[in-house]
């Protein structure tokens, strides 16, 4: 069994290029790591670099320096390592302003993944890619961070309004909010997604945390011993689309890692497959010193666990492999991770779709012959001051279709409480009106006041994302052509 398990874990190992250039951007013989560099230099094409290769030469780009001095490509290398430091520069300043906000409203920030190696100061993370910045909050304070940073302007990136998602935040992970062209904001209330969660490991991440600074702005940033678990938790998924985090863990083990409390934290979180993959990698390709005896462990664990054994492997074997058992076994483990996460949801959203047997129309509204617009106020009968509504609503709504094949999303909401969604799905065929009807349910709490009919995204961008995004995924304005409210009897 042994054997089979070895076998397994390093099937899921990087491979060809990626393995050279993190052996080039890692190993401390710099003669075994320009080997690697040589090895990788002759076979690459500069012309057509993968995203996954660009982020690791500029990694490596210090080091290249200098045991490649007369390397052909050593402009096109300190031009990447250029690019990706501008690049992480623009988003560490478009959130610095927000960060602010957060910490002089006294939420506590720990800075995670790329954002904690630019935080940290470390001269190896200068060619480290910081597309998004990560940054965890107390559960406690998740909705408070939530208003500040939606009351400076930035806009959630998922489908749904503001409100919509506020509404989803005891549920979330976290979420990712937008502004301007660089701006791109990970809040967290916990780093690690569903199934790793674990509030009582999470506080000793917080515990164990050191002081740093992102953009001039005072954060936390985890140890080393936590940065390793979350680079595996984050890394292994998909783990070839990237692969800075494997440098980020051979760096870890550079500056002290608690191996004991590493283990402990991996079986804990059920990480321990995962842990046995990654750190062979570490100790065989990277020549870090990761325990034999706690290698053995976590090994003879993911021996007793075959099922997540091959989810795992499946989901960090090379994209370059040929097809096979693991493509299937990849999409498989991603939906059954994906499916545990919505089953652990316990807020959720009513979907209302458009209605198929229309009764009768409804009496037109004084907006039906009125500008299109994002929102429309929908009037209530029957609604005595201080008391609820519960009743059948039948709306029918018309909008400019642009020309796209693509879902429309509304929202059913109050002043400050999210109550449904509407969603009907249109092919392209052209710029066109459509007019949808929706009948639906809905009961009021004493007090709640402001019942409206909103247009929200089905996805949000950054203001550089091109016209055909938008037209496929932007609200879309309307006009609430007809309305009627029948109040339940009693």
């Amino acid at each position: 069994m042994g054997g089979f398990v070895e076998r397994t874990l390093r099937s899921g190992w990087p491979t060809g290029s990626i393995d050279l250039l993190l052996r080039a951007a890692t190993l401390a013989d710099s003669g075994a790591a320009a080997e690697a560099w040589h090895a990788f230099e002759a076979a690459a094409d500069f012309d057509a670099l993968p995203w996954g290769e660009y982020r690791l030469i500029s990694l490596a780009a210090p080091r290249i320096a200098m045991f490649a001095p007369a390397s052909p490509y050593a402009p096109r290398i300190a031009g990447i390592e250029r690019a990706i430091w501008s690049r992480s520069q623009l988003a560490i300043g478009a959130v610095s302003p927000v960060l602010r906000r957060l910490a002089a409203a006294g939420i506590e920030l720990l800075a995670v993944k790329g954002a904690a190696r630019a935080a940290s100061g470390d001269l190896s993370a200068r060619g480290r890619i910081v597309n998004d910045i990560d940054v965890c909050v107390r559960p406690v304070q998740l909705e408070a961070a939530y208003d500040i940073v939606t009351g400076a302007g930035w806009i959630p990136s998922g489908s749904g309004t503001v409100l919509y998602h506020r509404s989803q935040l005891a549920d979330a992970v976290g979420i990712n909010l937008l502004s301007g062209r660089f701006g791109n904001l990970d809040l967290h209330r916990t780093p690690f997604h569903s199934p790793f969660d674990n509030m009582e490991a999470d506080r000793e991440i917080w515990r164990h945390a050191r002081a740093a600074r992102l953009g001039g702005v005072a954060v936390l940033i985890p140890d080393p011993t936590d940065t390793t678990t979350l680079a595996i938790a984050h890394g292994v998924h998909d783990a070839h689309k990237s692969s800075d985090w494997l440098a980020d863990i051979a760096h870890m083990a550079d500056q002290g890692i608690d191996w004991d409390r590493l283990e402990d934290d991996l079986v804990r979180r059920r990480l321990d497959v995962a842990g046995a993959l990654v750190l062979g990698y570490v100790r065989e390709r990277l020549q870090r010193p990761v325990p034999e005896g706690m290698l053995r462990r976590l090994e003879g664990r993911a021996g007793r666990h075959p099922l997540r054994l091959l989810a795992t492997v499946a989901e960090a074997r090379p994209k370059n492999a040929s097809l096979g058992f693991f493509w299937t076994a990849r999409l498989f483990a991603k939906q059954m991770r994906h499916g545990l996460a919505r089953r652990r949801k316990r807020v959720r959203s009513r979907l209302v779709l458009p209605a198929l047997r229309l009764p009768p129309a409804p009496s037109p509204t004084a907006e039906s012959a009125g500008p299109e617009a994002i929102e429309a106020a929908i009037a209530l009968p029957g609604v005595k001051a201080g008391h609820g509504w519960r009743g059948l609503v039948d709306l029918a709504v018309e909008a400019e279709l642009p020309p796209a094949t693509r879902r429309v999303d509304f929202e059913i909401n109050t002043a400050g409480r999210h109550h449904l969604r509407l969603r009907a799905y249109v092919r392209d065929k052209g710029a066109r009106r459509g007019v949808f009807r929706f009948r639906f349910r809905l009961a009021l709490e004493p007090g709640e006041t402001g019942l409206a009919i909103a247009a929200a995204p089905s996805r949000s961008f950054n203001t550089d994302a091109p016209a055909e995004m938008h037209a496929k995924y932007d609200a879309v304005p309307f006009r609430l052509i007809a309305a009627r409210a029948v109040p339940s009897a009693g």
